[in-house]
């Protein structure tokens, strides 16, 4: 595989994943692109056709401004998972039970995908 088909695929993958997490967030596919597209500072249309795999060509700038916001989300999913398992032990929460257990394998999960393990 080329290294521009591969940057593709990967831009391809990081907007699946944006626009993915936006839509559990807002419950509307269209309003999830646009979200997205807004903070990249591109059109929906771009995010769509990226997402369908009709660009030809995808920019330098919007795949690293792709590559930005998924790590920016991953950064905010840690912050949130660690504000969690303090809140569990202020509030006496057992470390083994299945509640703490979920959020220390949600953390892992999240600093693996970061290589941050």
């Amino acid at each position: 595989m080329s290294n521009a088909m591969a940057e593709a695929t990967e831009a391809r993958s990081l907007a699946n994943i944006l626009v993915a997490q936006e839509f559990r967030r807002t419950k509307d596919r269209g309003r999830a692109r646009t979200n997205v597209a807004r903070a990249l500072g591109t059109s929906p249309g771009t995010i769509e056709n990226l997402q369908r795999s009709r660009l030809k060509r995808i920019s330098g700038w919007l795949r690293d401004a792709l590559r930005a916001r998924v790590i920016r989300e991953l950064e905010s999913e840690i912050a949130r998972l660690q504000h969690e398992l303090a809140v569990h032990k202020q509030t006496g929460v057992d470390p083994r039970s299945d509640e703490a257990t979920a959020v220390r394998a949600d953390l892992s999960a999240v600093l693996e995908v970061l290589g941050r393990r």
